[in-house]
């Protein structure tokens, strides 16, 4: 998993729209700190054919913290944490607290939807946007990583609301044919308190470290 705010307006002209889109993109999203939401995802294994479903509640503030509270009955419910230093991962049936340094994948992976969702100009210099559309209050486009850039992401969709100005749905698709889809509805923008980016819950819980 890996773990959110883009707004792109269309051109008729595609030389001048990438241009026009980040300018008018930086000037929409320099102005959110914060953004709270709830969503559904998605994953999908090519390999088994399956797929997962969870829902639950999200938490960005920039520059790159975040918090992921999942739900699932099946598997039961998880949280991730990360306050720009260390990613917790808390497993509530388990009753397991990891801790993860920043640089392993699952962190990335999580902080590359934070920048989706809070600050997608830092994407620009690593992907190319192409498949821009406008339709029915909604911006879509496709970012694909420029060649020679070491990733196991394929191509990302995303989905943006034009009168509510934030990310509705992005769509990671691995080269190995898996994705995660995340649909985020009920955004607030209200200052997040930054307490809440670092695992505090109390109790008998087994507590594990990993580089």
């Amino acid at each position: 998993m890996k773990l959110l705010p883009i707004l792109f307006l269309l051109y008729s002209s595609s030389i001048f729209a990438n241009s026009d889109l980040k300018k008018k993109h930086q000037n929409l999203f320099s102005k959110i700190d914060h953004i709270s939401l709830s969503f559904n995802q998605t994953i999908y294994k090519k390999l088994r054919d399956r797929k997962m479903n969870r829902k639950g509640k999200a938490f960005f503030s920039k520059p790159n913290n975040f918090r992921w509270d999942f739900v699932n009955k099946d598997l039961g419910n998880e949280e991730f944490y990360y306050n720009g230093k260390t990613l917790t991962h808390f497993r509530e049936r388990e009753a397991t607290v990891t801790n993860y340094n920043a640089n392993i994948g699952l962190a990335k992976e999580l902080n590359e939807v934070v920048n989706l969702v809070l600050d997608p100009g830092t994407l620009y210099t690593r992907y190319d946007i192409s498949d821009l559309k406008k339709s029915k209050g909604q911006t879509s486009m496709t970012l694909t990583p420029r060649a020679g850039m070491a990733t196991e992401i394929s191509l990302i969709k995303i989905k943006v609301s034009d009168q509510r100005k934030y990310v509705k749905n992005i769509k990671i698709v691995y080269l190995d044919g898996n994705y995660t889809h995340f649909r985020f509805k009920n955004p607030r923008f209200s200052d997040n308190d930054l307490k809440i980016f670092s695992f505090s819950k109390k109790g008998n819980f087994t507590v594990r470290n990993h580089g």
